[in-house]
């Protein structure tokens, strides 16, 4: 995402020395009128070739798992194995269920686990409601119910999943039984590193144009997001090529970084974790400065608590390629079967 203000503020200059410097010439003015007559066309090609490829992806990926209705939405959940503590698998900023294709039926030969979609992504049906980790929390609770899902939870969070998970053990600290966390976001990342801050806010600035972007098509066309599925089983990675062009994905996750302070506000008024078993897994590459540290940090917020970093993984990579996803899973283990002796 960084190189997309770069390239933005390129064409902008590249457009007016070239105007400056042509700003007399018929020639000059006659292609900027046809290329001003074509714009309406070229879009409309653009809204067409989405909606068609949209209309594809509806027919070719139905949901693999069972639409809940929890009132206000439905949502999208997948339940393999049994065995208790449950596993719930929570993404990260535009993730979804599919990203866990590597973990989730590893996991389930050791215990059950659900993977779902929040609302507005994946499958998961659009919600009114405001964008908080509470609401998010309560949803996924009364889904659970609804399947007959019973604590003790197992959470596992990824990036800004971490913030559902610690928001989630500290409002029902009596249904989680251990947590995981996935090079997991700090609440307070983008005010103690100026690298992470400056990288979060061009990510953010990027992502209120990309629900524009994708109607038009062009998100599709140049496969922005396809680094995000790359090392995932072909079934998984197509569905979640599909959903990272959808404009109901892509504007959750937009309204989700939009709501970032909020969710950092609600983890910071949970405190720490006391005793609860924890799990730190961190990636080893393309880290950002004062991002080890902050890791560290998330360690320490139990008493009983491991940290280990991931070589060669970087943020993405730990959960969408086999070889890193497996950490996560021998991370599960270990946790499911402490708990149960």
């Amino acid at each position: 995402m960084n190189s997309v203000p770069a390239l933005a503020a390129h064409a902008r200059d590249t457009r007016y020395h070239y105007a400056a410097s042509h700003s007399f010439s018929p020639e000059v003015e006659g292609r900027s009128r046809l290329f001003t007559a074509a714009l309406p066309c070229l879009t409309g090609i653009g809204m067409v070739y989405q909606a068609l490829a949209t209309a594809r992806d509806e027919r070719d990926f139905p949901p693999p798992g069972s639409l809940v209705d929890v009132g206000e939405c439905r949502l999208h959940l997948q339940v393999a194995g049994s065995g208790s503590p449950t596993v719930l698998l929570e993404s990260g900023l535009g993730g979804m269920s599919s990203a866990w294709a590597w973990v989730f039926p590893e996991a389930a030969r050791l215990t059950r686990v659900v993977a779902y979609d929040r609302a507005g992504l994946g499958w998961s049906q659009v919600s009114t409601g405001p964008k908080t980790a509470a609401l998010t929390v309560e949803r996924l609770r009364a889904a659970l119910r609804q399947l007959g899902i019973e604590p003790p939870y197992l959470l596992v969070g990824h990036s800004m999943g971490g913030l559902f998970a610690r928001v989630f053990a500290a409002a029902h600290p009596d249904e989680v039984a251990g947590m995981v966390l996935l090079d997991a976001v700090h609440p307070d990342q983008h005010l103690v590193s100026p690298a992470i801050g400056v990288h979060m806010r061009t990510g953010f600035r990027f992502l209120k144009v990309a629900p524009l972007l994708a109607r038009l098509g062009y998100i599709r066309f140049t496969r922005f997001f396809g680094s995000w599925s790359k090392g995932l089983p072909p079934l998984e990675a197509a569905q979640a090529d599909a959903f990272l062009c959808s404009h109901r994905h892509l504007a959750t996750t937009r309204d989700e970084s939009l709501a970032w302070e909020v969710f950092c506000q609600e983890v910071r008024r949970g405190g720490d974790l006391g005793d609860l078993p924890l799990a730190v897994l961190s990636a080893a590459r393309e880290v950002l400065p004062g991002q080890p540290e902050l890791q560290q940090q998330l360690a320490a917020l139990s008493t009983d608590a491991s940290h280990t970093v991931v070589n060669g993984a970087d943020h993405v990579t730990l959960v969408t390629r086999r070889r890193y996803a497996m950490s996560i899973v021998d991370a599960i283990r270990q946790l499911v079967e402490r708990l149960r002796r």
